[in-house]
């Protein structure tokens, strides 16, 4: 029998700021005796953990943003390869995946459920400093990887548009120059799965050395469709990555190439509630009577579907040792990406068909010259460009009333983009314990779209209500400074101040219904306040903490209902329109707390917490697109000032515990556990469309060889075997939702060889 979870109890935002500032206080006072107390002959201490976030190597401790760094060890014993499973890590981070192709990433509350050509993402993520901007390519399979950065709140001076709530930044592994070395890992679990991946790198020349990488990952559906007697939610994909890299006296060159496709079939939506009279049928009840309640492994939606999508692109990354303390770094890349999906979004009794192609490509050029960490004053200064082309379909129709998809509601929308920015930051010590920061960027986009929309010959939905073509075009330009303040009263201790702002580009609507619809899109900002303390408890001990309080304007924000007017009726239900607006004000507070503690040898204990207070300050939704009937009575859903952010859940936190035990000549033995809890959340505009709150419980047992050449690891995901929602959206003002995995175990087989 399965299990869900349900939502604890929130903590009151003056208790967690009161505990904050008390243990802001504690790290004060305590930080410098503790570290004096333990001596360099400690055998067993917490490593430094390197971060690029400022465009240089630098220790994690001593730059003054909220970062969460997770190394390639922790990603491999975790599970982490993607996005979803990166956010159980990450104070503040949230992942919603309704479909492969269009997945959600919110950080401190803000992000995009507007997926057309014509708008962005409120999180920007990177790989090796490249800048995926399309929401179909947002969630990269994650290998070959050395580590993974999360900067939390805007960071709009070093990485620009679109990180009003954070940036992402992936960085694979180098090309070892050294000598030859060869990894090799195979994963065999429950659901036949059989993952396998392979790394071999090492000199080619004096010069040069190379690197090619390989992983697949495939597994049957553990989603059984009573239905049409298939299997959903199966994995199938597959990923290459080769580099090139040269090293000469005064200069490095890094040639880089990859590519990555996906099979997946349906997502197996589930409807969740009967709450209006929208739909002439009830998909709940006609789903519950096959399936039950809770039960993520039956789906009931009558039509197919199935997503895929291959991406390649190709990048070179130039540096010149222009002197002994700077660096002239050019990155130019190219990258292309086709998506193509279908998926069921009732779940039952009608099948209503969303499909989607969307295919993307972009040309970007960065050129920075940055100094080295070692003087006293730092800078970091540059030029952006990136050309961007999208051309997206999507179309909406009913398999079994008019199986034609010539006959749907469909919107075609071809955006070109024109991005272009100069950036600069200056790190300035100009006291023994006291560095000022001062950043800005100014960043401009240009959009030009052509708008085709057709509402279909069936004339059933009414989706796309209207027949229209026309172009649209516009610009946004934005300076977004920054300024911090950093004081260090002992190496063990950095305290730090942050006033910054973010800003995310204008756009255009994803599937508009009239041609007022297709007017362009305000740009959102945003402004930062933020306090933090990174510490040294101890050689044993680390703590960082953080306090941020962000205001938000302009968000640009999705709704999907039925239209005024719209009477349901057997024939002509009221699925709704979709419409992109902006939603005015909102104001984001709260706490993240991170720490590593290493109490007695050989045991870690590692901790996250994130406490969010994100609400909408003065939201006016411009027409009834949230307008519906809740038992009989007409409820007006348009003002929503005072309510919750969507997808800012007010607790959010992990518990991994890790323990080593010696064997002596055979070894070592590593057990871990880990506990990862996220409060329930708002999924979209109507009050009741919630996604419940979730903890799971994960284990690792690894041995590994002498010399650490091999490694054998038995592990288990969601091991109370929860039922789980992983997204909720709404059609007609129901809501349905997205099952996330049951139990996963199995076991995984590494071999290394570096001779």
């Amino acid at each position: 029998m399965r299990t869900i979870s349900v939502p604890h109890q929130a903590m009151p935002l003056g208790a967690v700021l009161m505990r904050s500032w008390i243990l802001t206080g504690l790290i004060c006072a305590a930080a410098p005796t503790l570290a004096a107390e333990t001596g360099s002959a400690e055998s067993n201490v917490l490593e430094e953990v390197t971060v690029t976030a400022q465009r240089r190597s630098e220790s994690l401790q001593t730059v003054p943003i909220a970062i969460t760094a997770v190394t390639a060890a922790d990603m491999e014993r975790n599970g982490v390869h993607a996005l979803g499973t990166l956010a159980t890590q990450v104070p503040g981070l949230t992942f919603s995946p309704y479909a492969p192709g269009q997945n959600i990433v919110a950080l401190r509350g803000v992000s995009s459920n507007d997926d057309g050509a014509g708008t962005d993402n409120s999180v920007a993520v990177f790989v090796d400093d490249v800048y995926l901007g399309r929401v179909s390519n947002i969630n990269p399979e994650m290998y070959d990887v050395d580590r993974v950065e999360v900067l939390r709140g805007p960071q709009g001076t070093l990485y620009g548009k679109n990180t009003i709530g954070g940036a992402i930044n992936i960085i694979s592994s180098r090309p070892n120059t050294s000598n030859l070395d060869i990894k090799a890992t195979a994963d065999f679990g429950n659901y036949d799965r059989h993952n396998f991946s392979g790394l071999i790198t090492g000199p080619i020349t004096s010069n040069w050395a190379g690197k090619f990488v390989v992983s697949t990952r495939a597994a049957d559906g553990w989603v059984d469709n009573v239905v049409l007697h298939t299997k959903e939610k199966n994995d199938d994909s597959q990923a290459f990555r080769g580099q090139l890299l040269r090293v000469g006296d005064s200069s490095e060159l890094l040639l880089s190439a990859d590519y990555q496709q996906l099979r997946d079939e349906d997502m197996a939506r589930v409807p969740l509630t009967h709450m209006t009279n929208n739909l002439p049928f009830n998909a709940q009840a006609a789903y519950q009577a096959l399936c039950g309640s809770n039960d993520p492994t039956c789906a009931t939606n009558p039509s197919d579907g199935y997503a895929r999508q291959f991406a390649y692109g190709t990048s070179a990354k130039f540096i010149q040792h222009v002197s002994p303390t700077s660096d002239l770094i050019s990155i130019s890349a190219y990258r292309r990406s086709y998506n193509q999906w279908s998926m069921d979004s009732l779940g039952a009794v009608l099948p209503l068909a969303n499909d989607v192609w969307d295919n993307t490509s972009q040309y970007s050029e960065e050129l920075r010259w940055v100094s080295l960490p070692t003087d006293r004053l730092k800078y970091v200064g540059g030029l952006w460009f990136m050309r961007e082309d999208t051309n997206r379909l999507r179309m909406f129709y009913l398999p079994s009333v008019d199986p034609d998809p010539d006959d749907s509601d469909r919107y075609r929308g071809i955006d070109r983009t024109t991005s272009e920015a100069a950036f600069g930051q200056v790190d300035w010590q100009f006291a023994d314990l006291w560095t000022l920061t001062v950043g800005g960027r100014y960043s401009h986009d240009f959009k030009h779209i052509d708008n085709d929309a057709v509402h279909g010959s069936a004339g059933i939905l009414y989706i796309i209500p209207n027949t229209f073509a026309n172009e649209r075009e516009a610009g946004w330009g934005k300076f977004t400074p920054k300024i911090s303040v950093r004081y260090t009263p002992t190496n063990a201790l950095n305290l730090y101040a942050t006033v910054s702002q973010g800003f995310k580009s204008g756009g255009f609507a994803a599937s508009p219904t009239s041609v007022a619809d297709t007017n362009p899109l305000r740009p959102e900002q945003a402004t930062n306040f933020e306090i933090g303390a990174k510490a040294e408890l101890s050689q044993r001990l680390r703590a960082n903490l953080a306090l941020f309080d962000t205001h938000y304007k302009d968000l640009q924000i999705q709704a999907f209902g039925p239209p005024t007017g719209c009477v349901p009726t057997p024939s002509v239900p009221c699925f709704g329109e979709f419409e992109t607006f902006n939603a005015g004000s909102a104001q984001a507070r709260g706490a993240e707390l991170e720490f590593t503690w290493l109490p007695v040898e050989h045991l870690t204990v590692a901790a996250t917490y994130g406490y969010l207070d994100a609400k909408f300050t003065n939201v006016y939704l411009p027409n009834a697109s949230v307008y519906t009937l809740l038992s009989g009575q007409a409820v007006d859903l348009r003002d929503q000032s005072g309510q919750n952010m969507l997808r800012a859940p007010r607790n959010k936190g992990s518990l991994d515990i890790r323990y080593e035990i010696p064997l002596g000549s055979d070894g070592v033995l590593e057990p871990s556990a880990n506990y990862h809890y996220t409060s329930d959340q708002r999924g979209e505009l109507e009050p009741y469309a919630i996604q419940p709150a979730v903890g799971l419980f994960d284990a690792n047992l690894a041995w590994v060889s002498p010399g650490g050449s091999y490694e054998v690891s038995l592990y288990g995901r969601n091991l109370a075997d929860r039922a789980w929602i992983a997204h909720v959206y709404t059609i007609a003002n129901e809501v349905f939702g997205v099952y996330g995995e049951p139990r996963m175990y199995g076991v995984r087989l590494n071999w290394h060889l570096a001779p």
